[in-house]
Order: C-alpha cells, then sequence, then structure tokens
C-alpha cells in the first residue's frame, strides 16, 4: 500500500515537468544578466556530485536562523512558483539557455493562482466565474484546495501542491480572493487588488528579511535590458532558499506539537508530501509560521515555531532524497546536485566572475579549498550561499546574493504592474491598522489563520 501511495503522490509532483502557463499567455525567454563572461565548466560532473554530498547538513538539522520564521522560506517557493518555470529536463550536455522559455510569467502577476482568467481555466472557478473554489472542508474534514476524484489538485501550477505547506498558501490566497470578490468588487479589480497587496508584502516584509544592504545603482543596472527572465536570478542565486528548508515542521499543537518530515520515501502518509487530500489534523496554526500571529499552546518542551535554517553551504537531509521517480539511480535526486550541474550545463559564469564584474568583493576559489575541479572557480549557487554565511552569519544574502536577488524582484514587479488591467481598490482590512502590508496581513485577511 505504501508502495502505490509513494509513487501516486510521486508522479503528482512530477506534474512540474508538464507546461503549467495559463493557455493564451506569452512563454518570455530566458536571458543571460552577464552574457560577456565566459560559463564555469571547469568541474566534472562527477567533482559535482561530490561537492553536492559534502552539503549535507552532518548535526541533524540544528542550526536554526531566529530572525527569519519559516512560513518566509515557503512564501518565498511560492513566489518562485509564480515567476519561473523551466519544463526542459535536467540537462546531460551544454544547453544555451536563451533557446529556453520561462512557462510562467517572470512577473508578480499571481498567474500561478488565476492562470488566464474564469475563461481560459474555467475549471478553477465557481459556476459565477468571480469566485475561487475551495474546499471549506475535505473529506477529512479540513481547508483545502480543490481536487479530482483521484485526489490530485485543481490548479493551473502543479508545483504548489508538492508539499502541505505550499499547497495551505496556494488556499490562503484563493480564500483571500473571494473575500475580495464578496465585499463588492469585481473580478477584475479584485485580481488587481490582491496582486497590489501580494506586491507589497513582498516588499514591505519579505525582502528586508533577506536582503543585506544594496546598492541601488547596481540593482538598475542588473535588470534586464529586454523582456525576460534572468538566468542567473532563476537557476542560481534565488535558490539560496533551499539552504533554508528543514528536515520536519510542526503544523500545529496536534500530538505535543508533532514534527512531520517535508519528505519521506519509507512513510509517505506521515510526511508533509502533496499530491493528495489534506489529512485530518494537518490544518497550519500559522503562528508556528509567522512571528506576527500568537504561539500555540500544548507544546510542552519543545519550540513551538518553525524557523528557518541559515542560508549557508549545508542542506537538510530531507532535499537530499527527493521523491522523483528513476533519479535515485542517476543521483539526481539530490537537489544540490541538481541545482549546479543545471548551472553547470547552462554555462553559467563563476560567482567570482559575477562578483568581480559587479565590483563586490571577491571570496576567491583558494578562500574556499573546494578541492579539485574548483581551483579557478565556484559554482555561482554555491558563492551566494558561502558568501551569506563569510559576510551575514547566514542570517541574510550577501552582497551578490542580495543585488542579484533585488534586481530580479524589481523587474518582475514592474513587468506585474505594466501589464495591469484592474482597478486598484482600498480595501482597509487587507493591510490591518498600521496600513503596512505584510505577508501575515494576506493569512489574516483570508480567514486562514487558525
Amino acid at each position: 500500500m505504501i508502495g502505490k501511495r509513494l509513487v501516486a503522490i510521486a508522479a503528482a509532483l512530477v506534474l512540474a515537468a508538464t507546461p503549467a502557463l495559463a493557455e493564451g499567455a506569452v512563454k518570455d525567454p530566458f536571458i543571460r544578466t552577464f552574457p560577456k563572461l565566459a560559463g564555469f565548466t571547469d568541474p566534472t560532473q562527477q567533482q559535482i556530485a561530490d561537492l553536492a554530498q559534502r552539503m549535507q547538513d552532518p548535526n541533524n538539522d540544528s542550526e536554526t536562523n531566529e530572525a527569519v520564521t519559516s512560513g518566509f522560506t515557503y512564501f518565498g517557493q511560492f513566489l518562485d512558483h509564480d515567476m519561473t518555470l523551466d519544463t526542459s529536463p535536467p540537462p546531460t550536455d551544454f544547453v544555451d539557455p536563451t533557446t529556453l522559455r520561462n512557462s510562467r510569467t517572470f512577473a508578480f502577476d499571481l498567474d500561478s493562482v488565476y492562470g488566464g482568467g474564469p475563461t481560459v481555466n474555467p475549471e478553477l472557478y465557481e459556476a459565477d466565474k468571480k469566485h475561487f473554489k475551495v474546499q471549506k472542508a475535505n473529506l477529512n474534514g479540513v481547508r483545502d484546495l480543490p481536487r479530482r476524484a483521484d485526489g490530485s489538485a485543481i490548479l493551473v501550477e502543479k508545483r504548489n501542491d508538492e508539499n502541505q505547506i505550499l499547497s495551505q498558501i496556494q488556499v490562503t490566497f484563493l480564500m483571500a480572493h473571494n473575500k475580495l470578490i464578496d465585499s463588492g468588487l469585481s473580478f477584475t479589480d479584485a485580481r488587481a487588488t490582491l496582486r497590489a497587496a501580494y506586491r507589497s508584502a513582498i516588499y514591505n516584509d519579505f525582502l528586508p528579511h533577506l536582503l543585506s544592504p544594496v546598492n541601488a545603482t547596481k540593482v538598475k543596472q542588473l535588470e534586464p535590458k529586454k523582456k525576460g527572465t534572468p538566468v542567473e536570478f532563476a537557476v542560481s542565486a534565488y535558490r539560496f532558499g533551499h539552504t533554508q528548508v528543514r528536515l520536519a515542521y510542526r503544523l500545529n499543537a496536534n500530538n505535543n506539537c508533532q514534527n512531520l518530515q517535508v519528505f519521506s520515501l519509507t512513510a509517505p502518509d506521515a510526511s508533509l508530501m502533496g499530491g493528495r487530500p489534506l489529512q485530518a489534523g494537518r490544518q497550519i496554526d500559522w503562528g508556528m509560521f509567522f512571528v506576527d500571529f500568537p504561539q500555540p499552546e500544548g507544546c510542552a518542551g519543545v519550540q513551538p515555531r518553525n524557523f528557518s535554517r541559515e542560508i549557508d553551504p549545508l542542506i537538510s537531509a530531507s532535499l537530499f532524497r527527493l521523491p522523483i521517480p528513476g533519479a535515485e539511480a542517476t543521483g539526481s535526486n539530490v537537489l544540490a546536485f541538481r541545482n549546479m550541474s543545471r548551472a553547470h550545463f547552462y554555462k553559467l559564469p563563476s560567482g567570482q566572475a559575477v562578483a568581480k564584474q559587479m565590483g563586490l568583493p571577491v571570496i576567491t576559489p583558494a578562500d574556499l579549498d573546494l578541492g579539485p575541479g574548483f581551483e579557478k572557480g565556484t559554482p555561482l549557487w554555491f558563492y551566494v550561499l558561502e558568501e551569506s554565511e563569510r559576510t551575514q552569519d547566514g542570517r541574510k544574502l550577501g552582497p551578490v546574493g542580495s543585488h542579484i536577488v533585488k534586481a530580479g524582484f524589481d523587474s518582475a514587479r514592474n513587468n506585474a504592474v505594466k501589464a495591469e488591467t484592474g482597478t486598484v481598490r482600498s480595501v482597509p482590512a487587507l493591510a490591518g491598522p498600521d496600513k503596512v502590508m505584510t505577508v501575515a496581513d494576506l493569512f489574516r485577511f483570508a480567514g486562514t489563520v487558525r
């Protein structure tokens, strides 16, 4: 039974590899931020795999960044799924990424939630063509995504059901939109209003938790000169969030705040793997994930809140055994390897080359001493993680990571604002009494706070 369940869940996760762009939307190309820099291709695939294996945290997930709760880890994953989707398979030879297309819009426009709207994606909406479908109580009595008879979720962006934390963030956006419709807004204006609140929360709350100081001129210079998705952002710098993922999380105070692993190959039903109806007792108490809400009671002897791991070159064991059918045999179920291998075959420049090009302090290969294959450079993703640990004690991104991420976010925000068709309405309850929109305000407004 477990084997069948695992195959079904894993198959649902693999749906992330299928195109998920709303019908009629234009796929933008991937573009290079540093087209004149040579790609860093010195290490072999085996040397990359060896480096990836050295990144597994030997201390059983003990490190904690108490400045950032884990709600930001998964909100950050939601943002990634709203901006980028590379549907090409893991490359085994060199590929020019500028020949590939991003299957999401590189914009903070919630196309991962709305798709093409009620006309293009009617399966997402109620008969009135205004409200999203939501299960206020699924077959297990808990709030959940709308699902088909086989348990698969009805949504545009399949990756937003790959784990049970992310699926409940998706539900929050569905319910926030529905509440705006209930307040009397048209579909178009409700969508525009939620999008604007979403972007405000990103800039008021998410980015300040993650970026060290940046130079506005340098950021402006990194913004794309033509429409497209910066590959250095999508394939390397913004993947810093992988190092923040914990092995396990507490969703609520049930069973004395039981810890549940993100993925489990041996006991998937006891993990947070998605692709199935949310089980009874799995409704998230967002006080476990954000300091804005009261800490839950009933957690004797344990810290009830989930805090992020530090941003550094150590990765939780949960990401060294991804439930991808057939991947284990080739070693490509290790996320660190997948990240650096793709960057290698896309010929991304080294972290040192990027830092030098940007006029920022350079951490030399000799400083890092990573061994054979890395004497002349460091994969950009690894460099961003190492830079955070060395310059920010792993609390925030360092200079290179912060500048690339900020430039990418500014581009995604500007693209969304330019394409907006609705009118942003004033909904006082959205931002709360202080009028400053935060990520937690989205959950409070939606009514998904336990």
